[in-house]
């Protein structure tokens, strides 16, 4: 219980010390050591708390598509107009590119962006490449081809191709993007023939695209629809050329047209089991049909000149042929399921591939998957693949890569019974690096371009109720042949060098051998040596210049001949020279703001001649000069 003074106690002491004055007053001294503690904060319960999503990482798929490269540019075109979002956003919604060179070569590329938010974009383009170059026929001396042609064997080759198109993307939240393309291309150029001036050729395509891109938590997937119309249209040509002062050639040629109509669906998924192993599998259908067509070849009078037993070319002495050509259609089924796995320095994908054929095109095919990529330093990787790949081989596919081919090809599937290939990559060490790489394969139906040729006599009159020929004499430009079980073999190596962001450097040389049934299925014209060497100088902030030489060497293409009329004699094969092709390219860009700037490229400055493909000279020198301004 606490104490209780009573007021009267207290009154009796506070009297006491008023009596005794100061004398209770002492001064005491307290010395203490203090030691200071420290205290860990705290976070006071109010302050805000950010809280992030967790963020799911996703990493880009490498290809394992190839896209074949042309064997040399036959003029100078402005690159595909960029209907696609670029990955940096661009602040502007346009862009317009031209660009003239003498004497006729003329480029336009043009593109706009309708509908540009966070989730949409509607992107229309167009395209425009021109040229007319006149040119000789490219022949050795001992050929007297030429001889046909008026003005000592000249002729204008004539090319004017045409593209618009229309694409689009929208981005549903938490769930997708659908993605779309529609686009049209028409294409008109003149084909020469060994024995007139040729005729023109219209080329009409039409293609569709429609994918659909997805991921659902460790789950992504896509799937692609396509649908892509060719169609070559119908050629009837009559002309009548004098030669040797007097003489003179009558011909005819009468060719139907011919569609090709191809289907495509692919699927791609891939499930993240942990953050070091995927399982997946891609499944890729095509299906193609080409319709029938005839064509009619005619010499209606006219012999070759007294001294052609020195002719180096085909000799054509036949009053005329024709003969048909059936429908195609062919389709191919691909499924690939996979295991991936991957750590920091190792990444290894192992697989099968099933080919399911269907129509013209064989039969079904089992074969392993397997690809490995190692980076055990930030300046040393090497791969490998093994795999085999399927060319549909489509006449458009043939056309892109030669607009000059025969339209009475009928291709199909290349498949590979076997493919190998490889590479190591060395440095970068201040700013220089190594790369080698080899690859060896097996193909069952390799197409390449030929010479097809036959000896004096009839192959059969249209007056005498015309017998079928497997060949076209008068037509040689442009043919095609089939050579079973090519051995597809190419090696090269490279070295790179960059100079801060001053110069850039990069040598190359890419071999092959060159017979018969071997050589690389990517090179058209296969030649044997590729040496490429390009510089880019970027001296000042507002100029860039490219420097270029290109040597391919060993160029050449084989030819059938028969030994005497008949097809069941033996065939000898014969090889055709198409030159060296060496090109010297300079380009150069002076940007007056990020808007606008101007632009030119000049290829083949040394104007040196060489065949395309046999019977068709390059143009000499071409390119574009102009301007480009984005809005």
């Amino acid at each position: 219980m606490p104490s209780i003074i009573k007021p009267y106690t207290l009154l009796a002491a506070i009297v006491a010390l008023n009596a005794s004055g100061q004398s209770l007053s002492k001064e005491i001294t307290v010395d203490k050591d203090v030691v200071p503690q420290e205290r860990e904060a705290s976070r006071m319960v109010l302050t805000p708390k950010l809280v992030l999503p967790a963020i799911q990482q996703k990493s880009l798929r490498w290809s394992d598509r190839g896209v074949a490269a042309s064997v040399s540019p036959t003029v100078a075109t402005l690159p595909p107009a960029a209907y696609a979002s670029s990955i940096t956003p661009s602040p502007y919604r346009g862009y317009v590119m031209a660009g003239y060179f003498p004497a006729f070569q003329l480029g336009v590329s043009a593109g706009y962006k309708l509908i540009k938010t966070d989730n949409s974009d509607l992107n229309v383009w167009m395209q425009y490449d021109g040229s007319s170059v006149k040119r000789k026929a490219p022949f050795n001396s001992g050929n007297k081809i030429g001889y046909y042609l008026p003005d000592k064997g000249k002729t204008t080759y004539n090319t004017q191709n045409v593209g618009v198109g229309v694409g689009g993307s929208h981005t549903f939240a938490n769930v997708g993007t659908l993605s779309g393309r529609v686009a049209y291309d028409l294409s008109s150029y003149n084909l020469p023939t060994l024995i007139s001036k040729g005729f023109n050729q219209n080329i009409n395509r039409f293609d569709i695209d429609l994918g659909w891109q997805a991921q659902t938590g460790a789950f992504d997937y896509s799937v692609n629809l396509g649908y892509d119309y060719f169609h070559l249209s119908k050629v009837k040509e009559e002309s009548i050329i004098t030669f040797d002062g007097n003489r003179e050639l009558a011909s005819l040629i009468d060719l139907s047209s011919r569609n090709e109509k191809t289907l495509s669906a692919s699927f791609s998924g891939r499930y993240a089991i942990s953050e070091f192993w995927h399982v997946g599998a891609d499944i890729d259908f095509t299906d193609t049909d080409r319709s029938a067509g005839e064509n009619i070849f005619e010499v209606a009078s006219g012999t070759w000149p007294d001294d052609s037993e020195n002719f180096n070319g085909p000799y054509i002495s036949h009053e005329g042929f024709k003969y048909g050509l059936d429908d195609v259609g062919y389709n191919i089924t691909e499924m690939h399921p996979y295991l991936r796995w991957k750590n920091d320095n190792l990444i290894v994908k192992a697989g099968v591939g099933i080919q399911i054929a269907g129509g013209d095109c064989g039969s079904n095919r089992v074969r392993p998957d397997l690809r490995v990529d190692w980076t055990p330093s930030a300046s040393f990787a090497i791969w490998g693949q093994l795999d085999r790949r399927v060319n549909m081989q489509t006449l458009e596919d043939l056309y892109d890569r030669n607009r000059y081919v025969g339209r009475d090809c009928n291709a199909g599937p290349m498949l590979d019974k076997l493919h190998v290939e490889g590479g190591i990559v060395i440095g970068p060490f201040a700013g220089a690096s190594i790369e080698l790489w080899g690859s060896y394969g097996r193909v069952s139906s390799y197409y390449t371009p030929a010479v097809i040729s036959l000896p004096q006599g009839n192959v059969g009159s249209l007056n005498s109720g015309v017998s079928e020929s497997l060949f076209s004499p008068y037509f040689t430009i442009g043919q095609y042949m089939v050579i079973d079980n090519f051995t597809d073999v190419s090696y090269g190596a490279a070295f790179n060098y960059d100079y801060r962001d001053i110069a850039s450097l990069r040598i190359s040389w890419e071999g092959a051998p060159q017979e018969f049934d071997r050589g690389n299925i990517n090179s058209l014209d296969r030649a044997r040596s590729v040496f490429a060497a390009t510089l880019g100088v970027h001296p000042i902030n507002p100029l860039d210049i490219s420097l270029g030489y290109t040597v391919r060497s060993g160029r050449c293409l084989y030819g059938i001949k028969p030994d005497y009329p008949g097809l069941f004699n033996p065939f000898e094969y014969r090889k055709y020279s198409l030159g060296t092709a060496a090109s010297l390219d300079l380009g150069a860009t002076w940007r007056f703001s990020d808007r606008f700037n101007v632009w030119g490229t000049v290829e083949n400055l040394l104007n040196r001649d060489w065949q395309i493909v046999y019977g068709i000279p390059n143009k000499g020198v071409t390119g574009l000069v102009g301007v480009s301004y984005r809005f």
